[in-house]
């Protein structure tokens, strides 16, 4: 059975069941669902909530997951109100997550420092990793509740902040039980960071139960989102980390952006063409 995902940041351009239907189009069976508008901008209750339930069911595609929203979204907001608002907004998203049916929902651990006031402080790393660690603590009933798995997501900020690749977030999950916290690689994320994508595979090891498949240039990488192949990265050795540490979940391509001037559908379908390539679909 396949466990190929395409988000649907890819066809962010158009409406929810638009991007589903080009999803479907291009081959894949499941989606990753973002929280960006004009998507699941709002963890939807009632008779909204059944209408998006009805539009899943209608496309074909079933929701792997869904990308909590970003931007000041995160476990480890430096400020407190700023935390306890978005701790609202995060279990708002774990319920909407299970009424769905999807298992994993994927989390920024800490913010991007342009969201940051004065975002050099030097007691900046430190109060972030006791609000991470406070956010988890909190989120953590509300996930076992729901039957939803949090993701903490490696992110590629040119700073000093904590939980930013794998060499800090397994640790930090390590405590935490495993039905309710784990982790999601993104390669392009990596690479940026000068971390090499098939190490944090490994590193992330058991406890990784996501994905975001995207490539970058090998040599000047920009997060820059393309089909895998057209950039740098080495994907025989991505895809034998994924064998090494026995991973089972879906497996989700985060590809946004052209390399070729290609349009949106193309990139789906050349991504599932890859996909194919491997022996995913």
């Amino acid at each position: 059975m396949t466990r190929i995902s395409y988000s649907t940041q890819g066809f962010i351009d158009r409406d929810l069941a638009s991007a589903l239907a080009a999803i479907a189009t291009a081959g894949f069976p499941q989606a990753e669902i973002s929280s960006q508008a004009p998507h699941a901008s709002d963890p939807l209750m009632g008779s909204e909530l059944d209408q998006f339930r009805s539009m899943l069911r209608d496309s074909g595609v079933g929701a792997a997951t869904v990308h909590a929203p970003m931007r000041e979204n995160v476990l480890g907001a430096p400020d407190e109100t700023w935390r306890a608002e978005k701790m609202k907004v995060m279990s708002d998203y774990l319920r909407f997550t299970a009424d769905i049916g999807a298992k994993g929902m994927v989390i920024h651990p800490v913010p991007n420092p342009m969201f940051v006031t004065d975002p050099e402080r030097p007691e900046l790393s430190q109060i972030m990793r006791d609000a991470t660690r406070r956010s988890l603590d909190e989120l953590i009933p509300v996930a076992q509740d729901a039957g939803v798995r949090m993701l903490l997501e490696n992110l590629p900020y040119n700073c000093g902040y904590p939980f930013l690749n794998m060499a800090e977030l397994r640790p930090l999950i390590d405590p935490y039980p495993e039905d309710a916290v784990g982790l999601v690689v993104d390669t392009g994320h990596a690479w940026t960071s000068g971390d090499d994508p098939a190490d944090e595979i490994r590193m992330a090891g058991s406890r990784l139960w996501g994905t975001h498949l995207q490539d970058v240039d090998g040599e000047n990488p920009q997060d820059n989102h393309w089909v895998p192949g057209h950039g740098g990265l080495n994907w025989d050795q991505i895809r034998e980390a994924f064998d090494d540490v026995g991973y089972e979940a879906a497996q989700t391509f985060e590809v946004i952006v052209p390399r070729h001037g290609e349009s949106l559908e193309d990139l789906a379908r050349q991504t599932n063409e890859v996909a194919g390539t491997w022996g995913w679909s």
